[in-house]
């Protein structure tokens, strides 16, 4: 039987896989890319820079998170010691993300080539949804060059501080999937130009006026209005807490949650947001931001 590596953005295939008859050792990347600020070069810059990101958003232990993050990411250095590696990632934004930065660093790598392989994702899906027959008779696709140099192209542009060549890439037909719809997803989280607000912001604030009156409920709302950026609980609480700070909250801080006056007009379009810092991957937002998502061009635009 062939040596095989999994490689996942998480945990949550670890036993699914074994029980449906994928064997192999199970290597996850815990990384949430599509969360908070990224860089491209310096591999050991990049891992202290998303330990602050981690320890923040996921209310972690800084040093425990490089450790972790260093483990993970230097595993992919043994990969040439496996017959085959197998990478598990599906449609959404957050798979997407770890993919991209997962083949940009074993892009060039000659020891890999012809062991890669893509497990197909309908675009619907999670796998570990899947039933154990379905996910037992999945074919792998193999991955070639091609597929490599998109991957690395697309991470070098997610990581830019300027996303005017992520947003010229997502119009392109990729040799990846699900990769375009995705970059897009992303880009629809700087602040749009016509109200301020990211997309998951909006998301968010159209779920609490609609009822959502907490966490759960908010997360259930986002999910099932956005298969393309499945959220999780920590997304939800982040976007929250952005969103009831300051003296311009929009949401009440207060339990349950509720618009503010405020929240009520810039949902409705007659207030605009002034988003507080953040990174949207590569790129800085804050209250003036030198970049915009234009709804009506589909794209992204600099200073209004």
């Amino acid at each position: 039987m062939p040596s095989t590596a999994h490689i996942r953005c998480g945990d949550d295939l670890r036993d699914l896989l074994p029980q449906a008859g994928w064997a192999g050792d199970y290597l996850p990347i815990a990384d949430p890319v599509c969360v908070g600020a990224v860089s491209d070069g310096d591999l050991m810059a990049y891992l202290g820079q998303r330990a602050r990101v981690v320890a923040l958003h996921a209310g972690v232990d800084a040093q425990e998170a490089r450790l972790r993050l260093g483990r993970e990411y230097m595993a992919l250095n043994s990969l040439g010691k496996y017959d085959r590696v197998l990478l598990w990632f599906e449609h959404d934004l957050w798979d997407q993300a770890v993919l991209i930065r997962v083949l940009s660093l074993l892009a060039g790598r000659a020891p890999l080539e012809g062991r890669l392989f893509l497990m197909p994702a309908d675009g619907r899906r999670a796998f570990a949804h899947l039933p154990a027959e379905e996910l037992a008779g999945l074919e792998p696709v193999a991955l070639g060059a091609l597929q490599l140099e998109a991957g690395a192209e697309a991470w070098a542009a997610f990581a830019d501080p300027d996303p005017t060549a992520l947003d010229r890439l997502s119009r392109r037909a990729l040799p990846l999937p699900h990769l375009a719809p995705a970059l897009r997803r992303h880009l629809q989280d700087l602040p749009w130009r016509n109200d301020g607000l990211a997309l998951t912001e909006r998301l968010l604030l159209r779920a609490v006026a609609e009822g959502a009156a907490g966490l759960p409920a908010a997360l259930a709302a986002l999910q099932k209005a956005d298969p393309v950026f499945q959220v999780t609980d920590l997304i939800v609480k982040e976007v929250a807490q952005r969103l009831s700070a300051g003296p311009q909250r929009l949401i009440g801080r207060d339990a349950p949650w509720q618009l503010t006056e405020r929240g009520r007009l810039v949902l409705a379009g007659e207030a605009r947001h002034r988003p507080p810092p953040r990174f949207q991957g590569g790129v800085m937002v804050g209250p003036d931001p030198a970049w915009w998502w234009d709804r009506r061009a589909a794209g992204v635009h600099g200073t209004l």
